[in-house]
């Protein structure tokens, strides 16, 4: 059972949120009939892939409707393939029936949609282009497996015993397929979970060490490199550093390349250079 979850957002590798996160279980059931040429655990298979997407078009429509997502101007397509991929989808209740002669098998799957982290992690995505590139390109293979398996499966519901066989060594092979990619999935995720971690540690650090007029490198030995450098201030022209939250915002007071921290900025992934240096959240 446990193979068959889509683990894309692992608590313990996420950061923490606070005690006032909003958190939504979402829940999908979904009954699968076995035919002659299905084992038990194809019908797992079949049955969860149907159930997941249930589940996922639910929690999609749930993202959807929170402000914070709306502000990243995703398209819909793209809010449904960046929330596939960050949302991890288990199950919670199978159980065995007979219908009309026939055995079923019934699963009911959830996703908890805790909102902080999968706007944390859809912003991750939308800020790095070649990652929302591979994202949507995955979900768009998983389709496509996920409609072979559909194929293959009406194939076998009127295959003979010579044919079966085969046929279902072929959808196997589809399943084997939309696990590993779900596991490509799985390290981009941990990867981004990750940089989220260090962003926030190194915003701790920010607000609590970094002083005003301090050099680069008094910065750099406190913090690191940073994500990204700018040459724009509120008076036109500066140097600003951004590390995943905050701009670090430096002045010359002293003359050309004496470069000291003015203030810090909290902004987007893409601010504006002249708003955030004039954000000064410097206490000193």
């Amino acid at each position: 059972m446990r193979a068959l979850s889509v683990i894309t957002l692992l608590a313990a590798l996420i950061l923490p949120t606070g005690a006032f996160a909003e958190v939504q279980t979402i829940t999908a059931t979904h009954t699968y009939i076995l035919g002659d040429n299905d084992s038990r655990n194809d019908a797992r298979q079949l049955c969860f892939l149907q159930a997941k997407r249930e589940v996922l078009e639910k929690a999609e429509s749930f993202i959807q409707s929170q402000s914070v997502v709306n502000n990243f101007e995703l398209t819909k397509d793209q809010i449904a393939s960046y929330s596939a991929a960050v949302l991890g989808v288990e199950i919670v209740k199978e159980d065995v029936g007979l219908s009309n002669g026939q055995t079923t098998l019934t699963l009911t799957v959830k996703a908890d949609v805790d909102i902080d982290q999968v706007n944390t992690l859809l912003a991750a995505i939308v800020a790095d282009k070649n990652l929302a590139d591979r994202v949507v390109q995955q979900q768009q293979q998983i389709r496509e497996l996920e409609e072979q398996v559909q194929t293959l499966n009406s194939r076998l519901s009127i295959a003979t015993s010579g044919t079966a066989s085969e046929l279902r060594k072929e959808r196997n092979v589809v399943f084997e397929n939309i696990a590993w990619l779900d596991r490509i999935q799985l390290v981009a995720t941990q990867r981004i979970a990750r940089e989220q971690e260090t962003i926030q540690q190194k915003t701790e650090m920010i607000l609590k060490y970094v002083l005003r007029d301090m050099t680069p490198q008094e910065v750099l030995s406190l913090v690191g490199e940073p994500v990204k450098k700018g040459l724009f201030s509120s008076s036109g022209f500066g140097l600003n550093w951004y590390y995943g939250e905050l701009w670090i915002c430096f002045d010359e007071p002293l003359g050309l390349e004496d470069w000291r921290v003015a203030g810090i900025g909290r902004a987007g992934p893409f601010p504006n250079p002249i708003r955030v240096c004039s954000n000064n959240l410097l206490s000193q």
